[in-house]
């Protein structure tokens, strides 16, 4: 029971996830600021950015919702226990019996959570930026899927921490290796689920202000914020278990799982610096594009 609820709370769970998550944003917006030849800010800005906001008055907006405080919570939440759900570092804290299925439906409660909140502020910005992210949830939950399927229903089984395991120990290649198309679907929609470039259309500063967290300050932008962080790593996690490998557990499985979560970073970085935002029309044709072509890799488990 203590070695549960120390996996619950500390490695790898809670605290673990948290903390990492901030540094992962950290040195992401650390990376892309030294490939467009700027400084930057700081590794741990993310974490004094948290701390901050926790500490600052929380405003509600007269018009705001019953919904204002409520949906943080449960995006909040939601994200945590998908990342319960996910190997990290070899280490699955919450095995259950529905397998991805339930981890595909906390990541997306964790989205529709985050977007709630913004209708729940009744501020147009808020409005339009909710709006945008459920079109993009229309598009990005088609190639995450079908990319998610391709490992899964090659190694037979919905347990992610089985896939991890089965990569872990029978070694190269890795399945993102054997099915290129699976995993170059599964990493353009990571960035379309988490909103980064090019598809930072919800929270489009030059358009709308920052979409639907523009109304939120103190604790509840802190939770937002941090949602935003957890889902990056969470999904990074995901990938790196069921595409790039997987890790084994102890030092040298984590080592294994820095390195490539080193790697993804750059990849991300990379994305964030080259490409220009596109519109939330395109973002949904882009997606279910590529889910097309994930379907190829689909079609070779199903008929071989």
């Amino acid at each position: 029971m203590i070695g549960f609820l120390f996996g619950v709370l500390v490695y790898p769970g809670i605290a673990f996830m948290v903390l990492f998550s901030m540094v992962y944003y950290g040195g992401l917006r650390k990376l892309a600021a030294r490939m467009q030849n700027r400084m930057g800010p700081p590794l741990l800005q993310p974490l004094y950015d948290v701390l901050k906001l926790f500490g600052k008055e929380s405003i509600r907006p007269e018009q705001a919702k019953s919904g204002y405080t409520l949906w943080p919570l449960v995006a909040f939440a939601a994200a945590v226990t998908a990342g319960l759900m996910t190997p990290m570092a070899g280490i699955t804290v919450l095995e259950t019996t529905g397998g991805f299925l339930l981890l595909i439906y906390f990541l997306v409660m964790a989205a529709i959570s985050v977007y709630m909140a913004g209708f729940a502020s009744s501020n147009p910005y808020s409005t339009v930026g909710a709006m945008r992210g459920v079109m993009q949830i229309i598009g990005y939950e088609f190639p995450f899927i079908v990319s998610l399927l391709v490992p899964f229903m090659f190694v037979n089984t919905i347990s992610p921490s089985v896939v991890n395991a089965y990569q872990a120990t029978s070694g190269f290649p890795w399945i993102g290796v054997l099915f290129p198309f699976a995993a170059i679907a599964y990493f353009v929609s990571i960035l379309a689920k988490t909103e980064l470039p090019p598809f930072h259309v919800p929270d489009a500063h030059q358009e709308i202000v920052t979409g639907y967290m523009t109304e939120y300050s103190g604790f509840r932008l802190a939770l937002l914020e941090l949602v935003h962080m957890i889902k990056i790593f969470v999904l990074v996690s995901l990938g790196i278990a069921v595409f790039l490998g997987g890790s084994s557990a102890g030092l040298l499985g984590l080592g294994a799982f820095a390195l490539k979560a080193v790697i993804l970073l750059v990849v991300i970085a990379l994305a964030r610096v080259v490409f220009a935002r596109v519109r939330i029309d395109h973002v949904v044709k882009v997606c279910w594009i590529f889910g097309a072509i994930a379907l190829i890799d689909l079609a070779r488990v199903l008929l071989f």
